[in-house]
């Protein structure tokens, strides 16, 4: 819980700095810290690291309303705390809503995909299955390795199972509910861009009208802004939340692995030279 211990950002060159230590804290501390309960631990105290990496995630939208109260125009476009790779899943100010519900939605598609029997192979299986090589004596050489392998194949499998099943566990019941939250988005999203038109309409006529001074209109926007961002934000939050608490742990384990993986993967400086250089062959 490292980003709860900086101080609120205020300033430009403030909310960068906590970015960057937020990334940073949640690459080195927070995802190799879930990633080694995921396999090692019990349910219980992966639930526990499972709420500290979504406490990271809810500390830095706190974070973000705060900067956005400071200067909205840092939020809205971030050119200090961006890289080039960020900049197409922004809206208004952070990432869209829906690629967290496009996020768990490709661990259940991967799921339906994955749980398809070939007839083929299984067949195949089956007939190998049913025939008999080698005399009895192979079969008592072979019994003492054999005994070894499957204790600790046993023992891997004990561990690894609830991960390798996590998305058969109530995934139907899972669906359902990323379906309501989708539907939901699908009115507020439109609703936020609604009142962003009519923020920027309302400065024009203001101005353009000789109602107040352009001093003052940008004021009045810039204030609505707040509110806007400051909404988007709760919503981001919410849906996050929602997503785990109706998971099961290792459901809410995998997703929020996947959410921390992303914002660490298009920050990574060897992608981001590639793509730098994929824009200088394109020109």
């Amino acid at each position: 819980m490292h980003a709860a211990r900086n101080k609120p950002p205020t300033g430009h060159h403030t909310f960068n700095n906590y970015y960057t230590n937020w990334i940073t804290t949640m690459k080195t501390t927070h995802l190799p810290n879930l990633r080694h309960h995921m396999s090692a631990s019990t349910p219980t105290l992966l639930s526990a690291h499972v709420e500290i990496l979504h406490h990271h995630f809810k500390s830095y939208y706190h974070a973000l309303d705060l900067a956005a109260s400071a200067d909205v125009s840092q939020i809205l476009f971030p050119s200090s705390h961006r890289n080039p790779l960020e900049l197409p899943f922004l809206w208004l100010g952070d990432l869209h809503p829906y690629l967290f519900t496009n996020l768990i939605r490709s661990y259940l598609i991967q799921h339906d995909s994955s749980s398809v029997i070939d007839p083929e192979n299984d067949e195949y299986d089956r007939g190998n299955g049913d025939h008999e090589v080698g005399s009895e004596s192979g079969r008592e050489s072979e019994e003492g390795m054999e005994e070894i392998e499957v204790g600790e194949s046993c023992e891997f499998l004990k561990k690894q199972w609830p991960l390798m099943n996590a998305w058969k566990v109530q995934s139907s019941k899972l669906t359902a509910r990323i379906d309501q939250i989708e539907r939901g988005l699908r009115l507020m999203v439109p609703a936020l861009m609604d009142r962003v038109r009519k923020a920027q309409a309302g400065f024009v006529a203001k101005v353009g009208s000789g109602e107040v001074t352009a001093a003052v209109a940008a004021a009045e926007m810039e204030e609505e802004m707040v509110g806007i961002v400051m909404d988007a934000n709760r919503l981001r939050k919410d849906v996050i939340s929602e997503i785990v608490s109706v998971s099961s742990v290792y459901q809410g384990a995998l997703f929020l692995e996947g959410l921390a993986q992303f914002l660490v993967g298009i920050r990574d400086e060897k992608m981001l030279l590639e793509f730098k250089k994929c824009k200088r062959l394109m020109k």
